[in-house]
């Protein structure tokens, strides 16, 4: 089950800063066109796309929710803030925070596709139909591909997937992982979001 709202976020902290306050180039790595940010930035206070999703426990006797927000960065029409709350035993992180473009969308949906030959893979409008649609629509098809790929229970055991949603990595380096030729995980790049739990509805699960 998914309930699909919009919502308006207020600054958890009373400050705003300008997008180019945020660093592009982590660890002397360039982001490709993503990167992320910890939950302290403050850079982000726009309409948001708000999803409560119920991703299958697979264990009997318990029970999980998730709450998946996305939302713009400034008036950066590419990039996009997304923050993940969940208690589903798949997640290293209850909490988290990423800032992705929206072209790194596309790569995550055609590194599932890859590796899940035989599932169906959630959806994507063609790139270049994009720009026809307003930045809280792109919000609204961003978060459906994601609420559908989490309730694909054979992707949450990808990695790709936790890294994008859960890490500061960049393409490039997530990619690395899959080729073998590096080894991260969540817990040792986590980005966290460190807000109020009382704040846009995140208290619903913690």
């Amino acid at each position: 089950m998914m309930n699909f709202l919009s919502v308006r976020r207020l600054d958890s902290s009373g400050r705003s800063s300008s997008i180019s306050s945020l660093n592009t180039n982590l660890y002397g790595v360039n982001l490709d066109d993503s990167f992320t940010s910890s939950g302290s930035e403050d850079a982000i206070e726009d309409d948001g796309v708000h999803l409560e999703i119920d991703i299958n426990d697979g264990r009997l006797g318990t029970s999980s929710r998730t709450i998946l927000r996305l939302e713009p960065v400034d008036d950066r029409d590419d990039l996009i803030c997304i923050r993940l709350s969940t208690n589903h035993h798949s997640f290293s992180l209850k909490r988290s925070v990423t800032i992705r473009s929206a072209n790194s969308f596309y790569y995550l949906q055609q590194t599932l596709k890859a590796l899940h030959p035989y599932l169906s893979t959630p959806s994507l409008p063609p790139k270049p139909l994009l720009i026809f649609n307003s930045q809280h629509r792109k919000l609204e098809i961003f978060a459906k591909f994601l609420s559908s790929v989490l309730h694909e229970r054979k992707y949450l055991s990808n990695k790709a997937l936790h890294l994008f949603l859960q890490t500061q990595l960049s393409l490039e380096r997530i990619q690395q992982n899959l080729d073998g030729v590096r080894d991260d995980d969540v817990t040792t790049n986590p980005i966290l979001d460190r807000r109020s739990n009382s704040k846009n509805g995140f208290n619903l699960i913690f």
